[in-house]
């Protein structure tokens, strides 16, 4: 079993959700993008220009909530 830290962790989660998003169709336009607020995972567009904002929230458990 491997263990990851909690970087790798989120990592492996915002590379899936990007593969997942582009899997609909969605074109990645940033990833990890930041400003003076904060910082947004992902962000991605549809063909009808429509743009998405992802924050991705990766666990290690099967629990939700």
């Amino acid at each position: 079993m491997t263990t990851l830290t909690r970087g790798q962790l989120g990592a492996l989660g915002e590379q899936l959700a990007v593969e997942h998003l582009t899997s609909l169709g969605l074109r990645i336009l940033a990833r990890n993008w930041r400003c003076r607020y904060g910082e947004l995972d992902i962000i991605a567009a549809d063909a009808d220009r429509t743009v998405v904002f992802v924050e991705v929230k990766t666990r290690s458990g099967d629990g939700f909530g």
